[in-house]
């Protein structure tokens, strides 16, 4: 029986007991650090749930649509400014894409279905059941550091392991929700707020 005293069997029962609760179990190796994103479920979303728009899309980039797509996407995430009042600035960022999609020339996305306060129409429905809700374990954030493969020295193996999140939660690849998590019979409160 492990020890239940560890922040590994803490993190493992969250995961398990989100998989219950529907949501995917994703692995780290599919969250690409340069762009931030879960990118294979934002591709997954939007192509499935809209395909005549992805076919515009496409229309507008043939060549490397995929990759035109996820540079459009993170350029509107990283507009974010907290302190926008217009319209159009409260629609970067994550919460501004998730909530008012993406326009791109002639295309327009929505990355998030939010659940219908009735089920009279199937397409929504549809949509807000194709959302991939994903739980992803021990995430390398830094583009600059890594896990994989074997360390160079035992010094960049610790600034990889300093660099990772316990728990990332994801909505059709975008990041909303980070955890680190610390044991009491371990770790302080404290070491997390230091750590993040």
């Amino acid at each position: 029986m492990p020890d239940t005293t560890y922040e590994s069997v803490f993190q493992a029962d969250i995961v398990d007991q989100m998989q219950t609760h529907g949501w995917q179990v994703g692995h780290a190796s599919g969250y690409t650090a340069e762009t931030a994103l879960y990118e294979q479920d934002v591709l997954d979303f939007v192509q499935t749930t809209q395909p005549k728009e992805w076919e515009k899309f496409c229309r507008t980039f043939p060549i490397d649509s995929e990759r035109h797509f996820i540079t459009a996407l993170v350029k509107q995430l990283n507009k974010a400014d907290e302190h926008s009042t217009d319209r159009a600035s409260r629609t970067y960022g994550t919460l501004g894409v998730l909530r008012h999609g993406l326009k791109i020339r002639n295309a327009r996305f929505d990355l998030c279905q939010f659940k219908p306060e009735h089920s009279l129409n199937p397409e929504t429905m549809a949509r807000y059941e194709a959302n991939i809700c994903r739980v992803v374990p021990e995430v390398v954030y830094s583009p600059h550091t890594s896990l994989k493969g074997s360390p160079k020295s035992e010094t960049d193996g610790k600034i990889a392991k300093r660099n990772r999140i316990d728990v990332v939660l994801f909505v059709n690849g975008l990041p909303v929700t980070t955890m680190e998590l610390k044991s009491e019979f371990k770790q302080a409160v404290q070491n997390a707020i230091t750590q993040y």
